[in-house]
Formats: C-alpha cells, structure tokens, sequence
C-alpha cells in the first residue's frame, strides 16, 4: 500500500497570511518608529539652535545694558556739571551786581542831587533824596530810566525844605530793581519821540 501526505491548503494559505500580516506589520511600526526617531533628532536639532541663538541674544542685551548704563551715568554727570556751572554762574553774577547797580546809579545822580536812603526789598526799590530844584530831580529820573538795572522808575513826591538857610527839594522815588537785568532794547529809530519825565510839585 501507498501512502501519501497531504498537506492541508486551507492551513497554508492562513499561515502565509498572517506571515505577510505581521512583515507588514513590523514594517509599519519600524516606519513609524524611525519617523518618530526623525522627528526627535530633527527637533534637538533645532532646539539646541534656538537655546544658541537665545544665548546670544542674552548676551546682546546684557552688552547693550552695559551701554545703556554707561551713557545714564555720563549724561547724569553731564547734568550735574552744568548744574555747578549754573551755580558759579549765578554766584558771579551775584557778586558783580550789586556793585554794577551802584556804580550806575553814582553814574545817574546829577552833581546838585544827594541820596539820602536807599532801601531795597525783593526787587522793590525806595529811594529818598534832595536836589536843588526839580529839573535835576527830572534829570536824575531820566537817568535812572536809562539804565538797565532800574525799571518802572516812579516818582512819588516832591516836598520843598530848607537845610541851613538854604531851600531844597526832597523827593521821593520807586522803581523795580534788577541785579540781572535782561540785555538792553534796541535804540528808538530817527523820528522818535523821546520820552520826557515830568516832576510836579506836592
């Protein structure tokens, strides 16, 4: 007797399908596995780029600070110096003026007028005296006007006294006093009226 082995198709064919199954299997979850490996490297790739460039930005900044501070400080020592020349500007000013307003107002005193007081507060100006008539007390108003260190120069009264026998006039002034004062107005044009200061007597 013969015997022959069969083997069974239908349990061939299922073992070659479930052989391709899991290849193809294997290969999709290699596929997606070295995607996924891909994707990692690529973004430590770029991760480790931008933590550089984030580090020189870092840097950047820091050196612009550096600067930032350095011109801070230099611009508040540039402050502070003209705040001391500002200082030694206005001591010095301080100092001449006083002595420039007494020589101007020696250089506007008519030689028949005497100051008897002078007496200055805040800027506001009293000023006692006597003169031989009115016209040289108009000529000492004149005078004073002219300069740049009186202004709203007022006269307040005239009185007539004798001093020794001899009659005088007392007279009494105001104006606005400026240790410093602003520069000087430009000159009136020809044809001009000249201003004319009238003493009347009281």
């Amino acid at each position: 007797m013969i015997r022959i082995n069969l083997l069974p198709v239908r349990e061939i064919k299922a073992e070659v399908g479930r052989r391709q199954e899991l290849i193809i299997a294997g290969a999709s979850l290699g596929l997606t596995v070295a995607l996924l490996l891909g994707l990692n490297l690529y973004q430590s790739y770029r991760l480790s780029g931008l933590e550089k460039e984030l580090a020189e930005l870092r840097k950047e900044i820091e050196a612009l600070n550096l600067k930032a501070r350095g011109v801070a400080e230099l611009g508040k020592r540039v402050s502070d110096l003209r705040g001391k020349l500002n200082v030694i500007e206005e001591l010095n000013k301080k100092k001449t003026g006083p002595v420039r307003v007494m020589e101007s107002l020696s250089s506007a005193t008519p030689s028949r007028l005497w100051l008897t007081q002078f007496k200055e507060a805040g800027g506001a100006l009293a000023i006692d005296g006597l003169a031989i008539d009115n016209q040289t007390i108009a000529d000492f108003l004149k005078a004073l006007s002219g300069s740049v260190y009186f202004t709203a120069v007022d006269l307040v009264e005239t009185t007539q006294v004798e001093q020794e026998g001899v009659p005088l006039k007392k007279f009494s002034v105001k104006a606005n006093l400026s240790y410093q004062p602003l520069p000087s107005p430009a000159p009136e044009k020809a044809g001009g009226t000249p201003a004319t200061t009238e003493v009347k007597q009281r």
